[in-house]
Order: structure tokens, then C-alpha cells, then sequence
């Protein structure tokens, strides 16, 4: 396998989950989740209350997210979800779009640098093991191949520990550098625009993330998390205890 960030810290021997669910684990977590409301992704303050409690009942029930994890794994529209980035990876567990229910793991690797940017989605993440430094920003230009990168002020700087939930809005520009190996849960709402702004603080480099609707083959291929390297994810997050 190409390395890529982040594999010095998978040092684990890779392999499926060591104890694969049963058909019955399987059968009563989908009820669960079939069971979840929608999300008013229009209203965040109320997602946000929502997302948090759905957020904290699936990451604080550790055979619960192994068995949407495993489950996630051997279902197709889901596994081509799992992917590899520059600074983090990502497994979806479950996918509702007509609840506004996305919900996955962030796996962060070891290179991290800051970059302002949006998302495409609103968000709320529940950190599962280590630690955000996370830094809200205001601009007063447009987020185009034109903006100045001294010319996006940070107004809020936290640490986000183990155990906090956040929600931002898609809108909303921020960094986060995050502690190796750090495991957020984050449900998304469905996309609210067409692609993402980002801007790197130490080059002022612009470029933007768009969907995988809006994504040539080349980058679906080149973002694709193979078997190995989810072997390793799923390895490690058992030695962590996040399973």
C-alpha cells in the first residue's frame, strides 16, 4: 500500500473488527437508526441539540458503533464513501439524506497544517479520542482565487476536548489542528452548496473540495480507502477503545 500521513501511527497488525456482530446486533442497530427523527438543518441551533444527543447515544455505545461500523464495511453504497485526505480520513456509517442524517468517523492522520475553510455541509462533531485546537474566522471579501490570507481574522480560539460536541454552520470559516490519531463522530446535514472554500494560512494557496457527484474519476480513485488501510482504522480504533 502507497503511504500515505498518518500510516506511522497505524502500527497495529491490520484486520477486520476481532469480533465480528451478529445478524441480530446488526437487525436491532438498523431499528435504532430507522428510529432516529429528522434533522432541521435550516434551524441550527435546534440541530444542533438534536445532533448532539444522537451524537453522544452512538459514540458513547461502543458495540453500537462497532456495529454500524461492520455493518458500514460489507454495504456497497456506503464502503465507496470511505476515503483518505491530506489531513484525515473517513468512514460513513450511515447515510439518510431525506433525514439530513450523514454520520461518520473523522480519523485524523499525523501531517496536519492550517487552512481556512467552510464546508459544504453544517455539521456537529463529537470528539471520541484526543483534542481540536479550533479557531473561528471573519473575512470581509469574497471566498475566490482573489483572497488575501492576511485578510481572515481569527475571533474565537478553543481547545475542543475529548467528550465536547461542536456544530458549525456550512458557512462558517475555522481551522482545526488536531492531536495525532484524534476520532471525531460527525453527523453532516445534506449538502448546501457546491463546493467548499480553502485557503492555506502559510502560502495563501486557494483551492476548493467538491462533492463526489462533482468529482472526476481520477480523484474518486485517488481518495478511495482501500482494504489495508481500513484493516488499520479498524485495528487501531479497537486499541484505542473507541470500539
Amino acid at each position: 500500500m502507497a503511504t500515505r500521513p498518518g500510516d506511522d501511527l497505524l502500527y497495529v497488525t491490520p484486520g477486520p473488527l476481532s469480533a465480528p456482530p451478529s445478524d441480530a446486533d446488526v437487525a436491532k442497530a438498523e431499528s435504532l437508526m430507522a428510529s432516529l427523527p429528522a434533522v432541521r438543518w435550516d434551524d441550527l441551533e435546534s440541530a444542533a441539540e438534536l445532533t448532539e444527543a444522537i451524537a453522544r447515544r452512538l459514540g458513547d455505545d461502543r458495540a453500537l458503533l462497532r456495529t454500524l461500523l461492520a455493518r458500514a464495511t460489507r454495504t456497497p453504497e456506503l464502503r465507496q464513501k470511505f476515503e483518505c485526505h491530506a489531513l484525515d480520513d473517513k468512514i460513513v456509517i450511515w447515510d439518510d439524506q431525506a433525514k439530513g442524517l450523514r454520520i461518520r468517523l473523522r480519523l485524523a492522520n499525523t501531517d496536519q497544517y492550517e487552512r481556512v475553510h467552510n464546508h459544504r455541509y453544517s455539521f456537529t462533531a463529537y470528539i471520541l479520542h484526543g483534542a481540536y485546537q479550533h479557531t473561528l474566522y471573519a473575512t470581509d471579501q469574497p471566498l475566490d482565487e482573489n483572497a488575501d490570507v492576511t485578510r481572515f481574522w481569527p475571533y474565537f480560539v478553543r481547545e475542543e476536548p475529548v467528550g465536547r460536541c461542536i456544530t458549525l454552520d456550512h458557512q462558517q470559516l475555522h481551522t482545526t489542528i488536531t492531536e495525532p490519531e484524534t476520532i471525531s463522530l460527525m453527523i453532516q446535514s445534506p449538502a448546501r452548496k457546491q463546493r467548499a472554500f480553502m485557503i492555506r494560512r502559510d502560502d495563501g494557496r486557494v483551492w476548493y473540495r467538491y462533492g463526489a457527484a462533482d468529482e472526476p474519476a481520477e480523484r474518486r480513485a485517488e481518495v478511495h480507502m482501500d482494504d489495508e488501510r481500513l484493516h488499520r482504522w479498524l485495528s487501531r480504533l479497537e486499541a484505542l477503545g473507541v470500539l
